[in-house]
Order: C-alpha cells, then sequence, then structure tokens
C-alpha cells in the first residue's frame, strides 16, 4: 500500500475549487482511490458515519413495521386491511445512485444493507408478526 501524507487544501496552488477537482481527477487512478479508502481519516470517518446512519435507518424501519403489524389487531377490519397492504408504505427511501452512498456500498464487502435478502426476509417476518422480536404481548 502507497504512503499518502496529508495536504492542507489551502496551501494548494489552484485558483478555485473546480480546478482542484479537475486536477485530482485527472491524476487519480484506481489503486489511489483504494488507497486512500484505508488510508484517509475522513473518508473512514464517513464509512463509520454512514454505516451507523444506515444502521440507525434499518432498526428504525423493522421498529415502524414491528408495530404497525400490532396496530392491525387493533382497527376495524378496512383501516387494518389497508394498513396491511401499506404496512411497508413511506419506508426510507433507496439511495442507489447518490455518489456518497455509492461508494460505501462499493467499499461495505457485503453489498448494500438497505437490500439484503436477510433484512427483506426479516422485514416480511415482521409484517407477518413470525420474527422472534415481534411483538406478541399486546
Amino acid at each position: 500500500m502507497a504512503e499518502y501524507k496529508t495536504v492542507n487544501v489551502d496551501e494548494l496552488p489552484f485558483e478555485n475549487e473546480s480546478s482542484i477537482h479537475a486536477s485530482h481527477e485527472d491524476d487519480m487512478s484506481c489503486d489511489y482511490e483504494e488507497d486512500c479508502v484505508h488510508t484517509c481519516p475522513t473518508i473512514n470517518d464517513f464509512l463509520k458515519l454512514t454505516d451507523e446512519m444506515i444502521d440507525t435507518i434499518i432498526n428504525l424501519e423493522d421498529e415502524l413495521v414491528r408495530w404497525r403489524q400490532v396496530l392491525i389487531k387493533y382497527l376495524p377490519e378496512d383501516w387494518a386491511e389497508g394498513l396491511r397492504q401499506d404496512i411497508f408504505n413511506n419506508l426510507s427511501r433507496d439511495f442507489e445512485g447518490e455518489p456518497a452512498y455509492d461508494l460505501y456500498v462499493s467499499i461495505h464487502h457485503g453489498g448494500d444493507p438497505q437490500q439484503s435478502k436477510a433484512r427483506i426476509k426479516r422485514l416480511y417476518r415482521l409484517a407477518d408478526g413470525n420474527d422472534s422480536t415481534s411483538i406478541k404481548y399486546l
């Protein structure tokens, strides 16, 4: 792995931000990107933050589906059926196509955590009330 020294961007001889990016993109190869991911503290911090945020989103979505499934028991039948059909409605959007998220997914070697088969199966178990974490005490 190559070693890169930390550079203060303010000290670089570029006239404006667009010339910084243009020059950087011309010189950057895939090897540099790969090395930078493992050596740049800012990118590592970004990846850690993104990982925590995605975990939070996943947990909140699980909780939302879990409680909607419980609520179905207490609604009038026509409302319950509507909620049953829309139980996954308004879950967070998929971030695929966002450059920062695509970078995160490309580095997250297991793929997109929001689209994993295990996660999808868990959501369906929660929607059916058949998951080990389903709410049964109400």
